[in-house]
């Protein structure tokens, strides 16, 4: 049967879910743009914060003095715009005769060659419209002259209607005030919402974010908290260093307008700042003006072409060897993403869509790498060296490349964890291997040399990305950049874990990569050689650990993940069991059943969240060596 149309019926919940989504955020723009400003605000705000909590202000008092810090600011960038606004327009009428001078002398070039030219094209323009007037005029009369004395006659008769306007002059009154105020009251009414939901999410961040975990489950709160961190951590990193970059921009360019001489140096560099927050046209519009402002003040060219050469000057510097610099190793995006998310954004919310597309897409491309439904998202929009860096690394392999595999591993970790590499690229790799091979279209030697080059990279992985010794007793030397998991701590009770695959060489290679991620965070880890299931058992009695893990790739056999666990559970029953079923995305409590797993052990999905998950056995005190040594057979 073909299963064609099932599949096209699958997808149409999804393609009805975006439909019904971008509805929504089209519809409830009125309510969304505040919230995700006070959003994008709060994610800003929060690390100053944290940081001010950490130095003993409290909970209350670091929210409370970085609002009304915010607060100020933004009231004080507003009443600076205003003021030099107004004196700006007060002084307009005074360079009415410096512009006329400049139309004079744009009229005096009529004997260079520019002006016989702008003539001869002005001629042509004249003859040609004169030639259009012509026809309309002989058509009018050709109507005029078959219509007859009827239609004069019937235009005679046509009378004017008088028009009353009916109304009391206090409708009147309101709807000019409603006119008048209305423009300004608006926007002012939207900052303050913005602001309050600003103060409410400051003041209760952790609140909001146990919540966010809590409608994960437990059994995804490891993941959520990684997406969630690196989400708001690459927003932050974007936010800081945008605002950095622009307010320079603005801070330079307005620094060069003073020296010029040119009134209201200070609200060209504001607005000039503010203005290339918008993507593509905001740095162009804020030069823009005060440039034409210069034509109409000074009375040359030369300072207005200086203007020009500066905004020309500081624009490339930045926008061409800066911001590449910075962006592409913290937001995660391509450049096609942002040019895509300013259409899509400004389409939805206009202005202030096109205002917020980057950081919005910087958010949803993060939570791409962690959540599976979104995953084409970070394949389409991701930046080139995250994209579909898997499909890369295994078409590699097949072709028997092993030095072209090992550049594309080193170039990923030039910008990922290792954890990320594992978790991201080796997993998937060996997952589309497994595949291929119950599909019947990777067997032999082929197979055997992709397992056998797969295993080459991990093993030199495990030595070039050892545990450093010395910071087993100093773990707080380790930066946050390398510590990519919970470290254990010198005084926790010690764990020894085993790492036992179910069926083959790719269960084995993902048991490698886990004990080599759980010997970088500090513990015991061994990987149990791939054999027959009671020499394998074997090989876990004779080291004395707590936990087990078990490594199986899909297709998963049920049967032989159920044979293996009730061995190891009838031998070592006082033993913490992990199933590791990598890459699953099915129902776990279906899984749990059919594997009739006790209550106390767990099922995982990925590598990082298996290493997490030691770190509550490290928490659990030891069984003594004595009940160790009699689990032993």
């Amino acid at each position: 049967m073909d299963s064609r149309p099932t599949d096209n019926f699958l997808h149409i919940p999804w393609i009805i879910t975006a439909v019904v989504t971008v509805a929504a955020l089209y519809y409830s723009r009125e309510v969304m743009v505040p919230i995700v400003v006070a959003i994008l605000l709060t994610v800003l705000l929060s690390p100053v914060a944290s940081r001010l909590e950490r130095h003993h202000l409290g909970k209350t008092g670091s929210a409370l003095l970085v609002w009304v810090a915010a607060v100020i600011i933004i009231a004080f960038v507003g009443w600076l715009v205003v003021n030099q606004g107004v004196h700006m327009a007060s002084q307009l009428p005074d360079y009415s005769a410096t512009i006329s001078k400049k139309i004079e002398s744009i009229r005096g070039a009529k004997n260079s060659a520019i002006g016989r030219a702008a003539d001869s094209i002005r001629q042509v323009l004249q003859e040609f419209s004169s030639a259009i007037e012509t026809t309309e005029k002989n058509q009018q009369n050709q109507s005029l002259s078959h219509n007859g004395n009827g239609a004069a006659s019937s235009a005679r008769q046509t009378k004017p209607v008088p028009v009353e306007i009916v109304g009391s002059s206090n409708n009147l009154n309101f709807q000019s005030i409603k006119s008048m105020i209305g423009p300004v009251v608006t926007p002012l009414l939207k900052i303050a919402i913005v602001l309050v939901v600003t103060a409410f999410m400051l003041f209760r961040r952790r609140d909001i974010q146990d919540r966010l975990f809590a409608l994960a489950g437990l059994s995804r709160i490891h993941l959520t908290k990684q997406a969630f961190t690196d989400s708001t951590n690459r927003m932050v990193r974007y936010l800081w260093m945008l605002s950095s970059v622009n307010f320079s921009f603005g801070a330079l360019f307005g620094t060069a307008l003073y020296f010029l001489g040119l009134p209201d140096a200070l609200l060209w560099g504001v607005l000039a700042g503010l203005l290339r927050f918008v993507p593509y046209i905001g740095s162009a519009i804020g030069a823009a003006m005060p440039i034409l402002f210069s034509f109409a003040v000074f009375d040359g060219w030369t300072k207005p072409l200086i203007a020009l050469g500066v905004y020309l000057f500081l624009e490339g510097v930045l926008g061409y060897a800066v911001e590449p610099l910075l962006y592409s190793w913290n937001t995660g995006i391509s450049a096609l993403a942002i040019l895509v998310a300013a259409i899509f954004w400004a389409a939805l919310w206009g202005p202030i869509g096109l205002l917020l597309s980057t950081p919005l897409t910087v958010c949803i491309v993060a939570m791409g790498r962690y959540i599976p439904q979104l995953e084409f998202l970070n394949v389409l929009f991701g930046d080139k060296k995250n994209a579909a860096s898997d499909v890369q690394l295994y078409q590699t392999l097949s072709g028997g490349d092993l030095e072209g595999s090992q550049q594309l591993v080193d170039e990923y970790l030039n910008e990922r964890s290792i954890r990320e590499l594992y978790d991201s690229v080796l997993m998937p790799v060996l997952v589309l291997a497994e595949r291929d091979r119950a599909d019947g279209w990777f067997e032999g030697q082929r197979r055997s040399r992709l397992f056998r080059e797969m295993r080459t990279i991990v093993e030199d992985l495990s030595i070039r990305y050892a545990k450093n010794k010395a910071n087993e007793t100093s773990p707080a030397e380790i930066s946050p950049d390398d510590q990519i998991l919970p470290y254990r701590h010198p005084g926790a009770p010690p764990v020894v874990v085993s790492c036992i695959p179910v069926r083959d060489e790719g269960d084995e290679i993902a048991c490698v990569m886990l004990a080599h991620l759980l010997k970088l965070a500090g513990y015991s880890a061994h990987e149990v050689a791939l054999g027959t299931q009671r020499e394998m058992l074997d090989e876990i009695a004779e080291h004395e650990g707590q936990v087990i893990y078990v490594s199986a790739l899909p297709p998963f056999a049920v049967s032989s993940i159920r044979r293996l666990y009730k061995r190891i559970r009838a031998r070592f029953s006082k033993f913490h069991v992990v199933v590791c079923l990598w890459q699953f995305i099915g129902a776990a409590d279906s899984m749990r059943t059919l594997l009739d797993l006790a209550e106390s052990d767990l099922i995982l999905t990925s590598l990082g969240e298996s290493a997490v998950q030691i770190q509550q056995f490290a928490e659990l005190q030891p069984q003594s060596a004595r009940e160790t040594r009699d689990l032993r057979s």
